[in-house]
């Protein structure tokens, strides 16, 4: 796949050197974004901003960059260190049922000693309770904005809260540790 419209989102594979990018942010560590663009197109999304280091002309929301990256070859390195995926797309978006690249990330961290930091707004994190379950240390948290669906699906085209709060249930009753903001 070069380039493709599914559903009204222009999807393409971008190949990158490294997956991991040293992070700035006040969690520290190193961010992780398994695809470029974020399909639930949030009206007060802080992220949109990463459009401008993308080439799309396309509005924010109606693109995705699926990542292509060398394999994680000695995931020791990153022992102690926090990863967070996430910090500006979703890695559990609509589309990651189909390409599965938090997937393949998480199989390649497994045994890194890391401590690994997920948000999200999806219920598709629970596919990967088993991987999350042998990871140590993790902690996913979900974005909920509203408990008003109606004004929920005004500002983005994420899964409703009920799900949401489904998904925050299985995964805590699983033993890993959650957070809402």
């Amino acid at each position: 796949m070069a380039e493709v419209i599914e559903n009204g989102i222009l999807i393409r594979d971008v190949e990158t050197k490294n997956i991991m990018t040293k992070s700035s942010l006040p969690v520290g560590g190193y961010s992780i974004n398994p695809y470029v663009g974020c399909t639930h197109g949030c009206r007060y999304c802080y992220a949109s901003f990463m459009k401008r280091f993308t080439g799309h002309t396309e509005p924010w929301g109606t693109f995705l960059d699926v990542k292509h990256w060398p394999e994680i070859r000695n995931p020791r390195k990153y022992e102690g260190q926090r990863l967070v995926i996430g910090s500006v797309t979703d890695g559990y978006l609509p589309q990651e049922e189909q390409f599965q690249n938090t997937r393949k990330l998480l199989k390649q961290l497994k045994g890194s000693g890391a401590e690994i930091l997920i948000c999200t707004k999806s219920d598709l994190v629970v596919r990967d309770i088993d991987l999350l379950k042998e990871m140590g240390k993790v902690t996913v948290s979900w974005s909920i904005n509203t408990l008003d669906e109606e004004f929920r699906t005004d500002m983005d085209n994420a899964v409703s809260i009920e799900r949401r709060l489904s998904a925050m249930k299985q995964v805590y009753d699983a033993g890993i540790r959650t957070v809402c903001f």
